[in-house]
């Protein structure tokens, strides 16, 4: 991807020390050879985000990306539980509480630029997921074209459970999973395993723990091409292609420490029927079709996954799906933008009508175990449509609402270093490859082009496999050729 020069909005230079809950140590930063190792170091609280980790990290990236001696970023923790729980939703609720909202909508307006930061950001980004990887943990890792889960990986978006909304950019990530799982994941909150988080595409590469020291030393070992431009910055194209190339060469010294072959034992947690009922529901054009759909659907899968989502708060069912839907639309910074005026509008609701600070506090601050869940706001009581709009609390924050950076956005990520999804397997079975096929393929010749073309990971069969058994079709000329169907 291309870059320029990088600009630092105020929110980013405002010194870490002035900002409540400051600690020296809570992110360690460490050259190791040719790469800067970012280390959370919050382990007490898992690792949750807060303003004085993501102040620090921010013009750390900034900095790495103009130095010529670091060819890479590895992000991991010191927690042995994981990567990260998640932001400090607490300490936003109990600002809120204290009169002082601004606290809330400053620390996501920090928050989503550095998640933006990280989607743009022109060397090889790797987030080492080992463990419990959720809601800001899940931000600072799936923007990137790197990310490592493991059989201790526990990945979840839970926002939906204390009156929030699927956040830190995950709102354009999740509407381009296959099949709309995203949606299913993002409004159920539902906990992933490592080869879960693979196999739906959270995670682009599954690695034992016990080999994250050893990948990691050949990461930061690896050597980028020479660009053949004197002043490459001049070229933007130049560097494009640079770094498809070295991108690549990263890509295939992760899978030199991958897993082989899957557990006897491993099975999707999604049936392909289950896949085809949460593709039509969350298809609808309002949450209520889909609820409806789940209502009537009569399995056993559509009534838990009814009962999950009815619940949750109504404002946030219905904020998080108008979100997902406008993310699959909108370029990434749009969608960025977006987010932090919903969270800002959000954070500054009126505490009795407040689901973010009665969800938390019920959840997090008094952990009241029965009723899960606190009294939703009535939905009849909440203007949705004014929520995703700039207010006047909105413009309180400092503009840009979320920086330029590179100057890099994008509608779909540059980079796949995952399983194949279903808009590449489209592509290739109709010809939109940039192939000038005319003819169909059969089903073993699909496999044999992804792996041909840098995609012969773990479960690729099964994930070849689960696409063409959703969306193949035999060729009314010939049964041994497959055609493409939605």
């Amino acid at each position: 991807m291309s870059s320029s020069k990088s600009s630092v909005n105020s929110i980013h230079s405002q010194p870490a020390i002035n900002v409540v809950g400051y600690a020296e140590d809570d992110v360690l930063f460490s050259n190791k050879n040719l790469s800067r190792v970012i280390t959370l170091n919050r382990p007490k609280k898992l690792n949750s985000l807060n303003t004085s980790m993501v102040s620090k990290i921010t013009p750390r990236l900034l900095e790495y990306s103009k130095s010529k001696v670091n060819n890479m970023i590895i992000l991991n923790s010191n927690s042995p539980k994981g990567l990260c729980a998640g932001g400090d939703v607490a300490e936003c609720a109990n600002q809120i509480k204290e009169g002082n909202p601004g606290y809330a909508t400053d620390f996501f307006q920090r928050e989503y630029n550095l998640n933006y930061l990280i989607s743009t950001y022109a060397k090889p980004y790797v987030s080492i997921m080992d463990g419990i990887t959720m809601g800001g943990g899940v931000g600072l890792s799936v923007h990137a074209p790197f990310r490592i889960a493991t059989e201790k990986t526990k990945l979840a978006m839970p926002e939906m459970d204390i009156g929030f909304f699927p956040d830190v950019g995950t709102t354009f990530f999740l509407p381009r999973l296959d099949d709309k799982i995203g949606y299913y994941y993002a409004l159920t909150g539902e906990i992933l395993s490592g080869l879960d988080a693979y196999f739906a595409g959270f995670a682009t590469h599954y690695v034992p723990s016990d080999r994250i020291p050893a990948l990691i030393n050949r990461l930061s070992n690896l050597q980028p091409p020479a660009l053949n431009e004197q002043n490459p910055s001049e070229n933007e194209s130049n560097i494009l292609e640079s770094s498809r190339e070295y991108f690549s060469q990263v890509n295939h010294a992760i899978e030199e420490f991958t897993e082989t072959k899957l557990p006897n034992d491993y099975k999707y947690p999604l049936a392909l029927e289950e896949i085809q009922l949460i593709n039509q529901a969350f298809s609808s054009k309002t949450i209520d079709e889909a609820l409806t759909i789940f209502e009537k659907h009569g399995s056993d899968f559509a009534r838990k996954t009814f009962a999950k989502l009815s619940a949750k708060s109504p404002t946030s069912l219905r904020v998080a799906f108008e979100l997902l839907n406008k993310g699959a639309q909108n370029s990434i910074r749009d969608q960025f933008e977006l987010e932090l005026v919903t969270a800002s509008n959000i954070m500054n609701r009126k505490i009795e009508e407040n689901d973010f600070v009665k969800g938390v506090s019920h959840k997090l601050i008094e952990k009241i175990k029965e009723p899960a869940f606190p009294d939703w706001t009535p939905i009849e009581n909440v203007n949705i449509e004014a929520l995703l709009k700039k207010s006047i609390q909105t413009v309180k924050l400092q503009n840009p609402l979320i920086e330029q950076f590179f100057g890099v956005n994008f509608n779909n990520y540059p980079f796949n270093m995952g399983l194949p999804n279903n808009k590449q397997v489209e592509d290739y079975i109709t010809g939109n490859d940039g192939s000038g096929r005319s003819y169909l393929p059969t089903p073993s010749e699909v496999t044999k082009h992804f792996k041909a073309t840098g995609y012969d990971k773990l479960g690729l069969d099964i994930k070849l496999g689960k696409i063409l058994s959703v969306h193949g079709e035999a060729s009314k000329y010939d049964n041994k050729y497959v055609s493409w169907k939605e």
